[in-house]
């Protein structure tokens, strides 16, 4: 039974930075397939792409270095890890909302992630079960988080990350506006928690004649409006 629909600021915060943190885990080794698998391809420079794409400060020289250091660098927020720890850090802090089973799926990640460091283990595939666990998450998260405006602020997180993703990973004009419909929807479900004058600056950029995310200023400039649509 739901104790109460009142969600704190501060609460309200955590759902959302779970969700943005929970979708970076599954995007980032969703995205890192699809680079890897271009370096076997004798492509070696794909990494640099890949760092360029996530705008982080990390500096790997070498593929062996890059897998590592984008899997378990703990220093590097960009990585796997990292993400995988920070949905941790705020899904205990939700211990009471979420339920320890939903809280399980997170554990396991991390705790796979540190076998694999210790093992030196860079096959990508080894870090299958994050995927699949980070679904069951999802799922479980759904079936147990009972009240619908907490569960409406951590999906809108998930979407905003989602979003975030697709604009840095060149994805079309057709993909981006559907999720940002769904951004606008989420958020009327719950009670409007967008930044009016944001959503004005996402709406006027954010048209199918003047999309172009070669455009790096553009691209980083609806990657910005994105990130601060978000009013918790």
């Amino acid at each position: 039974m739901v104790k109460s629909n009142i969600i704190s600021e501060m609460k309200a915060n955590r759902l959302y930075w779970l969700g943005r943190y929970e979708m970076r885990v599954y995007l980032t080794v969703h995205q890192l397939n699809k680079c890897l698998d271009n370096m076997i391809d004798g492509q070696p420079i794909s990494y640099a792409d890949f760092w360029s794409k996530l705008d982080v400060n990390g500096a790997y020289k070498t593929n062996d270095e890059f897998t590592i250091g984008m899997l378990y660098d703990e220093d590097n927020p960009s990585s796997v890890i990292s993400a995988q720890r920070f949905a941790m850090d705020n899904a205990m802090m939700l211990r009471e909302d979420i339920m320890s089973e939903s809280l399980s799926y997170l554990e396991m990640s991390v705790a796979l992630m540190k076998r694999c460091k210790a093992a030196g283990e860079m096959n990508i595939t080894a870090l299958q079960p994050i995927i699949d666990w980070s679904l069951a998450f999802w799922g479980s998260t759904e079936q147990r988080l009972l009240n619908p405006k907490a569960l409406g602020i951590m999906m809108l997180g998930r979407t905003i990350e989602n979003i975030d993703m697709q604009l840095r990973f060149g994805y079309p004009y057709s993909r981006v506006a559907m999720v940002y419909d769904t951004i606008k929807r989420r958020s009327s479900e719950i009670g409007s928690l967008l930044n009016s004058n944001v959503a004005d600056e996402i709406s006027s950029l954010l048209t199918e004649s003047q999309f172009d995310l070669s455009d790096e200023a553009y691209k980083y400039n609806l990657i910005n409006s994105f990130n601060n649509l978000v009013t918790v």
